[in-house]
């Protein structure tokens, strides 16, 4: 898991190619890491600074976000809900629509039943050390709940970090 900063520009419909200069052009003063349509993927604050200062007076800057970088998910039906699979096969989740927890201790048993339950709300999981699990921000007292009601311990973790 990684931040990484999008901009998403919006350029005229009839000048495709002026994009692609465009893009051409910023790949060449700044790193971009990836590319969705309209939305260029940098992965530092400070590179979303200056493509964003280069974008002021040739397109619109339509809007910036934050993304969280996934490495290795797993992702459910839901996951296109909350973000994006780009043409390099990265693995996109908008940061303020998501929150995240790993599970620390409860009986293996108790465990897979209470994933069972939040299934509905899981967005994805990757695993490197332990299981990352990924959900909709407004779900987190559901989950409480769930891990309450299977006498799992879950820790949250704060993504802004």
């Amino acid at each position: 898991m990684k931040s990484m900063f999008g901009l998403e520009i919006q350029c005229a419909d009839d000048t495709p190619q002026y994009f692609q200069n465009l893009l051409l052009q910023l790949k060449h003063t700044t790193s971009i890491f990836d590319v969705d349509d309209n939305l260029l993927i940098t992965g530092s604050a400070m590179e979303a600074k200056v493509i964003k200062n280069l974008l002021a007076d040739r397109c619109l800057l339509e809007e910036t976000y934050m993304l969280t970088l996934l490495e290795n998910p797993i992702t459910s039906p839901i996951f296109t809900d909350y973000g994006f699979v780009t043409a390099k096969d990265n693995h996109y989740l908008y940061h303020e629509m998501i929150s995240s927890f790993q599970i620390t201790s409860g009986k293996q048993e108790d465990i897979s039943m209470a994933l069972i339950q939040m299934d509905e709300s899981i967005i994805a999981y990757e695993e490197q050390y332990k299981k990352l699990y990924f959900f909709d921000r407004e779900s987190q007292e559901f989950i409480q709940k769930v891990a309450q009601a299977y006498d799992i311990e879950v820790s949250f973790l704060d993504l802004d970090k």
